[in-house]
């Protein structure tokens, strides 16, 4: 299980308030390796109809009527529909995966014509920084030490361009540390 502490915490947070202008309102959402701590949906539900939060680690219980939680992994394939979701989100997602593109591929399935996607990588540029405060115990070392990919930013913008996803926002922050993407099907 992940160790999770309040940095974790802040982190999650700031990312959560960074996309939340670009979820459309009232959509029907899913998150992408939502994990134990889904923080993106607790900041979101208000503005969400409903939502599904999908990793190979989720909450036990829901906290609202409004969100679901399915155990599974994200690189077996989706188990939803073509054109359910209004809009997937993968906040810290995508380092992580073995076959990045496939499972950008399976989101532009269950996307509906015009829904959103919405991405947040820490570039490559972030990766000695991450590795030296997750050495120091300041972050998650199982976090840190688990990412496969140190995208540079226009790598995801062309991978979400091969999918056939219109990018609209790429955007670096911290200090091009991170970058957030928002593309549209």
């Amino acid at each position: 299980m992940k160790d999770f502490n309040k940095l974790d915490f802040f982190i999650q947070k700031m990312r959560a308030k960074l996309i939340e202008k670009y979820v459309p309102y009232d959509s029907y959402l899913l998150d992408l390796g939502c994990g134990l701590h889904p923080m993106a949906l607790i900041m979101l539900e208000s503005k969400i109809k409903k939502a599904i939060g999908i990793d190979k680690e989720v909450p036990s219980r829901s906290f609202s009527k409004k969100i679901d939680f399915l155990k599974a992994d994200l690189e077996n394939g989706l188990p939803f529909s073509e054109g359910e979701f209004d809009c997937v989100l993968m906040l810290a997602v995508l380092e992580h995966l073995k076959f990045p593109k496939e499972v950008i591929e399976e989101s532009y399935r269950v996307l509906k014509p015009g829904g959103k996607i919405i991405i947040t990588i820490p570039t490559n540029f972030s990766q000695p920084i991450l590795e030296l405060l997750a050495s120091l115990g300041i972050i998650s070392k199982e976090e840190v030490f688990s990412h496969r990919h140190y995208f540079r930013i226009n790598e995801v913008k062309n991978l979400l361009s091969r999918v056939h996803f219109k990018v609209i926002l790429v955007k670096p922050y911290n200090l091009f540390l991170n970058a957030l993407y928002v593309a549209e099907k």
